[in-house]
């Protein structure tokens, strides 16, 4: 009974008993580790490599980011500022379509934009003017559109001047080719400095007429009626007091009046004609200074929305 016992009981005593690792087991199982720890090794070394490439691009970039636009931002600054620098500044712009004009000023349904919609629609259906030339605002534009249309059309200079007293008049009035003259006039009034030289002549020009019709007055001779009321003023009851509380105003504080364009058109020997827009529909719509000039003086226009600023319409 004991012998047929003893093998059971060994072969309990190997199940409870670990056995004993077979050699060519744990070679084959290191064969399998050591690729696997290498590969594990490489690609934690690849992944580190990698995330630190993507973190130098990372940042590069975004160096180059700011360099672009700290580079885009003074570019821009130097652009605007030769843009200043060398552009003309044109006191008299280019022609523009004069309905375009009009839509683009008075929108709106107030009875003033409708009344000057339907003044812009009588100059152009009307009195065939197709554009305008919009002039700089300020107190000197009414003598900038006389005497652009003066030099941009060639006129000749005033009977009574003397060639050599006025030399820019001659350069222009000189010249045949009209593209040439508006060459000219680009560059003259784009020239503020020179430019305001030339509206204190047409105001000294003025000056000197009013003096001469004033001596004729003195010796009982007929002198237009425009200047009888010029002279029955108080405040221009003379050249000087016309001089010093009119003249010298004009381009600093106000701008020519009424009477004062009548003078300009007389000393010029040109005829204004002067579309006043905010007048439409009214016998004063369409003016002239002066009147009724003592020749056939060659004619010029300008419009006038509020008889304070004054553009120039072209046919």
């Amino acid at each position: 009974m004991a012998e047929r016992r003893s093998p059971l009981r060994a072969r309990a005593r190997e199940r409870e008993c670990p056995r004993a690792p077979v050699a060519g087991h744990d070679q084959v199982h290191s064969w399998t580790l050591a690729p696997s720890h290498t590969l594990d090794a490489a690609w934690r070394r690849a992944k580190g490599l990698v995330t630190s490439a993507v973190s130098c691009l990372m940042a590069v970039l975004c160096c180059f980011r700011r360099l672009q636009l700290y580079l885009g931002h003074r570019l821009k600054w130097w652009i605007g500022y030769l843009q200043r620098k060398f552009k003309r500044n044109l006191s008299v712009e280019a022609e523009v379509d004069l309905l375009s004009y009009c839509a683009r000023e008075w929108k709106g349904e107030t009875p003033r934009a409708k009344l000057m919609r339907k003044a812009y629609e009588e100059l152009f259906w009307r009195r065939h003017i197709k554009c305008v030339r919009q002039v700089k605002r300020d107190n000197y534009d009414a003598l900038r559109s006389v005497l652009f249309q003066i030099f941009s059309h060639g006129l000749s200079f005033p009977s009574w001047m003397k060639e050599k007293d006025i030399v820019k008049w001659t350069e222009f009035s000189g010249i045949k080719d009209y593209h040439k003259r508006g060459s000219m006039c680009n560059i003259l009034f784009s020239d503020a400095t020179l430019e305001y030289k030339l509206y204190e002549a047409l105001k000294f020009i003025m000056l000197y007429q009013v003096t001469e019709v004033h001596e004729q007055m003195k010796m009982n001779k007929v002198i237009p009626s425009i200047f009888h009321l010029l002279f029955s003023r108080e405040t221009s009851s003379d050249p000087l007091s016309f001089m010093m509380n009119h003249l010298n105003s004009v381009g600093d504080t106000c701008g020519l009046e009424q009477i004062d364009m009548f003078i300009l058109g007389y000393s010029l020997e040109v005829k204004i004609k002067v579309f006043r827009l905010f007048k439409f529909n009214s016998r004063d719509f369409e003016v002239c200074y002066p009147e009724l000039p003592l020749r056939e003086w060659p004619e010029i226009s300008l419009l006038t929305e509020n008889d304070c600023h004054y553009h120039i319409p072209v046919f």
